[in-house]
């Protein structure tokens, strides 16, 4: 009970102060919650960016590293001159099965400007050549139907799998499982659907038609299928695990450098897209980012900070002669500097229990906005509130402390005597 009463007497004292400088406390109050809401706010867009960049990789696949043929450069190497590099089907079989940092790799043949033709409509699209364990590396969430299947590749059948953009561009009504579709006038069974991917479809899965690997190489063959013929456009692989991405990237050139003939250091030989380090690299620009908007949020509190100790210097001042009495009837230098320690966290406190209110209520607002393709809205988690409590601990105790510690060292006489 006494502890309560404490409690209700500090906080009264706290508002008298507050209400006898007006301004003064509002100016205060408003630069501490300002200064938190920033810190929260400014938090939450950046862990917003990373979910939404997090979703948006995982709309691709997981831990993926894309590898195109590039061109040899000339003088690279001695006795080289300028050719092109053209990857096939038994480097990407070398690769999964030869390389430690590496558990899988498929090959790829794609061709754009197909022509796809249904009685609704003709459209030219892009085709990619795939083996089945494109589907379970590339993310291709199946809606109807199936996928492609080893038999499929392993007989060369004339099936494919629709992407939804293409499939509302050529099958608008009813269903196109179980229909045809023409490719530059050869008959294919459609066997899937692809969902939609991506919340705005911006995906180019969603544009493209799929059909076993065996099957694109006897209709639609790659261009250097006369020299080459297992070549294909791409490859894509996988690291045992994020860390090793690097790694696998210094593997797979060693190894292709030797069959084919290029200076390990030769930049434009090969081509790749690693989606790992892609993530990272945008994760470090928003780290610091963060950081700096950070400071500015932090600069903010420090400013209000200054109005905190400030009025906790007045109150000192203008409750001179209270001090005096107090310790004449008892009062400790501790049970002083509590006292006043508290008062200014209360004020802190009031002040960053509106800058959370605030962040967390604007970032509750923005949910249902509508957001371009990679960003999801400000989301506010349990380490921002605690990071932001942290700074404002801090800060208030800071502000705080000296006014505290002067009225606690006012000798009792001398505070008796005092006159405002």
């Amino acid at each position: 009970m006494a502890i309560h009463f404490y409690l209700r007497d500090i906080l009264r004292q706290t508002f008298q102060t507050l209400w006898a400088h007006k301004l003064r406390s509002f100016l205060t109050m408003f630069g501490i919650t300002w200064g938190v809401m920033s810190l929260l706010l400014l938090g939450a867009v950046g862990q917003g960016f990373r979910i939404g960049q997090r979703q948006r990789l995982a709309n691709l696949g997981q831990d993926l590293i894309f590898i195109f043929g590039g061109r040899v450069s000339v003088g690279a190497a001695a006795g080289q001159s300028e050719r092109w590099v053209y990857l096939t089907e038994e480097d990407c079989r070398l690769v999964a099965t030869q390389l430690s940092a590496v558990r899988a790799c498929t090959p790829i043949i794609s061709r754009g400007n197909v022509r796809a033709e249904t009685p609704a409509n003709n459209v030219a699209f892009e085709v990619f050549g795939v083996m089945p364990n494109y589907q379970g590396m590339r993310y291709t969430p199946l809606g109807r139907g199936r996928l492609i299947n080893s038999e499929d590749q392993s007989e060369g059948r004339r099936v494919v799998v629709l992407g939804e953009e293409v499939r509302k561009q050529l099958f608008p009504r009813g269903d196109a499982v179980g229909q045809q579709v023409r490719l530059n006038q050869i008959p294919f069974d459609v066997v899937g659907l692809l969902s939609m991917i991506g919340k705005e479809g911006n995906s180019g899965t969603n544009a493209r038609l799929f059909i076993p690997l065996e099957t694109m190489r006897r209709y639609f063959p790659h261009r250097a299928a006369g020299t080459y013929p297992d070549a294909i456009s791409f490859m894509m692989a996988q690291p045992v695990n994020a860390d090793l991405h690097k790694a696998a990237v210094t593997q797979m050139r060693t190894m292709l450098g030797r069959r084919k003939g290029f200076a390990l250091d030769d930049p434009s030989a090969l081509d790749y897209w690693d989606t790992i380090e892609n993530f990272r690299l945008v994760n470090k620009i928003f780290e610091a980012m963060d950081l700096f908007l950070g400071s500015v949020g932090i600069v903010t509190l420090m400013l209000g900070a200054i109005g905190v100790m400030n009025i906790m210097l007045v109150a000192v001042s203008e409750r001179t002669h209270e001090i005096g009495v107090r310790k004449a009837l008892g009062a400790t230098h501790r049970d002083i500097l509590l006292q006043f320690l508290l008062e200014g966290l209360a004020l802190a406190a009031m002040s960053g229990g509106l800058g959370l209110a605030f962040g967390f209520g604007i970032s509750q607002a923005l949910q249902g906005l509508p957001f371009p393709e990679g960003f999801r809205p400000p989301t506010v988690t349990w380490s921002l509130g605690l990071l932001a409590v942290a700074v404002l601990t801090l800060v208030a105790l800071g502000a705080t402390l000296i006014p505290a510690r002067r009225a606690a060292l006012l000798p009792p006489a001398e505070a008796v005597r005092y006159e405002v």
